[in-house]
């Protein structure tokens, strides 16, 4: 409490009739209660202050092991894609040949057929 509020808290008391030296240890003990609070405020807030950090830290340690399952799981999933990718080729290249063998299955027969008549 600044000197002004100490001078003035004192002559305030005095003025409801307390003498003199109650009015300055009646004052004393209410500014002693208004550090003692303020550093208690303080206090508090800095303990607030370190458990919010540390569940942050915490929060933070979670979301770091959420994202290294995603991307594992990123990495399982284009593994497996470019495995369905070269199935899906060797299936197509497979039936492209099974096409041309019966178009040139069926040519032949034709040719044969022509040939006959």
């Amino acid at each position: 409490m600044p000197i002004t509020k100490e001078l003035s808290n004192i002559r305030k008391l005095e003025a409801v009739g307390f003498p003199h030296e109650q009015a300055e240890v009646l004052t004393d003990i209410i500014e002693e209660s208004h550090v003692d609070g303020q550093q208690s405020l303080k206090d508090f807030i800095s303990r607030m202050h370190e458990d919010t950090n540390r569940q942050f830290d915490e929060i933070n340690k979670r979301f770091d092991g959420v994202n290294k399952q995603f991307d594992e799981f990123r990495k399982e999933m284009h593994t497996e894609m470019t495995t369905l990718e070269w199935r899906i080729k060797a299936s197509h290249s497979d039936l492209l040949m099974k096409i041309f063998a019966i178009v040139a299955g069926c040519t032949s027969i034709a040719v044969a057929v022509a040939k006959i008549f």
